[in-house]
């Protein structure tokens, strides 16, 4: 008798491990990979249909989208989500300006007072440069066990060319129509929000060092606490204005070749971005050669 029920159940078993097996997994599509391209790159491919990429903006980056589907059923990606965030803007060093403040004497640095205009109006774009979450409909079809590839044109308007710098995180939404969706997720991507990065060469900071060292000689020969450098909205002491240009400029280009290194980690092309930073490098080298120059310009003379 046991015998005889062991066999059903061994029986009833292996039948439904059949069915299992040849139960439709519907279509479960994955992220493969998401890397950062150039609009101009991807128009550019041979073979590209510009009807397909109508929507890609030639300067402004792509976020380049492969995905699989694992499933046995055609699988879709119905809607993708863009999360910003991790905005970083590095503004250009301002021209230093020379200036006298008779009866208030600086000894450190202070900010210096903005004026600010009412908005005169408003308007709404397309994707702000602002932290937020920003979706879009889309209608990939995927193949049972097979790959596909699409592009997501990331535009902020308001962005500044090679100073604004932000973070997404991709996540699509996938599955077969009238079912539960299915997300995926991409880890946080750097991004240059437009255009090649932007920064003064050493020798226009070394011009601008001699400036500073001039104009202070003019307006204070002997000296004077009330004789300051202002530039980027802080005015600086003329005791230490070439030295805190250097360092403002230093700054800079450790920051900007930190935020490239992020970009590089998922760059479609590294090309660019690698001269970028060997540039950048051969600049930061040449900074201690900057800050003799100005320990040569207290000592010439040309500054008090």
């Amino acid at each position: 008798m046991l015998g005889a029920i062991a066999t059903v159940l061994t029986a009833v078993i292996a039948a439904w491990t059949t069915l299992r097996a040849r139960r439709k997994r519907g279509g479960e599509v994955a992220l493969v990979d998401v890397s950062v391209g150039e609009g101009e790159a991807v128009l550019a491919e041979p073979g590209a249909d510009v009807q397909l990429l109508g929507e890609v903006v030639p300067d402004r980056p792509v976020l380049d989208i492969a995905v699989r589907n694992d499933g046995d059923r055609k699988g879709f990606v119905r809607r993708v989500h863009v999360e910003l965030k991790g905005l970083l803007y590095i503004p250009a060093l301002d021209p230093p300006a020379v200036l006298r403040l008779p009866g208030a004497p600086v000894n450190s640095r202070i900010r210096a007072q903005e004026r600010r205009l009412g908005p005169s109006g408003s308007y709404a774009v397309d994707f702000p440069l602002a932290e937020g979450s920003y979706s879009r409909t889309v209608n990939q079809e995927v193949d049972a066990g097979d790959v596909d590839r699409f592009v997501l044109s990331l535009v902020s308007r308001e962005a500044e060319q090679g100073k604004d710098f932000y973070q997404v995180r991709l996540t699509l939404d996938g599955g077969r129509a009238g079912r539960a969706r299915k997300r995926v997720t991409s880890d946080p991507i750097t991004v240059l929000a437009y255009g090649p990065p932007s920064w003064e060469s050493p020798e226009v900071i070394e011009e601008r060092l001699s400036s500073i060292a001039d104009r202070v000689r003019e307006e204070a020969p002997e000296g004077s606490a009330e004789v300051t450098v202002l530039f980027n909205a802080i005015v600086h002491p003329n005791a230490t204005g070439m030295e805190d240009y250097v360092a403002f400029y230093e700054d800079k280009l450790k920051v900007l070749a930190a935020a490239l290194q992020e970009c590089l980690k998922h760059a479609a092309d590294e090309t660019r971005i690698r001269r970028w930073l060997d540039e950048l490098e051969r600049d930061l080298i040449r900074v201690e050669q900057l800050r003799l120059y100005a320990a040569e310009l207290r000592a010439s003379g040309r500054h008090p």
